[in-house]
């Protein structure tokens, strides 16, 4: 398995591409998991007004970054949270190459994974995870939640069973508060938090890690 961690969609950019393509392949399958959405998202209706390809209004941004690299618009499925079953979700996930978790609400999505019975599938997963801002904190075992417009406090959530050596702040752009959630993981939890902005990606293959764009590096103080 290879974690690609992004804070927004635009991982086919100068600063991603060179690195990324060589993980990409024009042939690849690719399954779009948009399962992050919040209350805005409660039908079948909605959540096509969302994603689907004639009207979703973020179906042009998610796809664009898979076209530029190759893929075809046929081969980039998607996993429809009021219609498809846990049957056809796991089929869905076995046939794919790729699996792009999308931005919004990090908690809801891994509800709603646990929901269709998906944890395991995708622990157990061999291809390429892509995520961007809340699809890629889940992809960290235990990752934090900082302050935002979402959410009104800071917490520690339970993520999937993938990155252990690291956790990510996404969108970062050095606020106080950013700041300050930083220096509590690093003081509660971890060693190193990569702080990813809205151009800049980490790659996890093989416990290697690869930085991209603009990126910064918070270490634990030594005592």
């Amino acid at each position: 398995m290879v974690n690609m961690l992004f804070s927004l969609y635009n991982f086919h950019e100068d600063w991603a591409k060179n690195i990324v393509k060589k993980y990409i392949n024009a042939t690849a399958k690719v399954l779009i998991i948009p399962f992050s959405f919040g209350d805005k998202i409660s039908n079948d209706k909605e959540w096509h007004n969302s994603y689907s390809k004639n009207k979703g209004k973020y179906y042009e941004e998610i796809v664009t970054p898979f076209i530029s690299y190759g893929i075809k618009e046929e081969d980039i499925e998607w996993i429809n949270y009021f219609k498809d079953t846990k049957e056809n979700a796991k089929d869905k996930v076995r046939n794919s190459d790729i699996i792009f978790f999308t931005g919004g609400l990090p908690d809801k999505m891994v509800t709603r994974l646990s929901q269709f019975d998906l944890i395991d599938d995708i622990e157990g997963f061999t291809g390429v995870i892509i995520g961007s801002s809340a699809g890629a904190m889940i992809q960290i075992a235990e990752y934090h939640i900082t302050q935002d417009a979402d959410y009104n406090e800071f917490s520690y959530n339970a993520g999937l069973n993938m990155i252990k050596d690291f956790d990510i702040e996404v969108h970062y752009e050095g606020t106080e508060v950013q700041k300050e959630s930083i220096n509590k993981v690093l003081e509660d939890k971890k060693d190193k938090i990569y702080a990813i902005t809205n151009s800049g990606g980490v790659i996890f293959d093989n416990k290697k890690v690869t930085l991209l764009g603009d990126i910064e590096t918070f270490l634990r103080e030594k005592n």
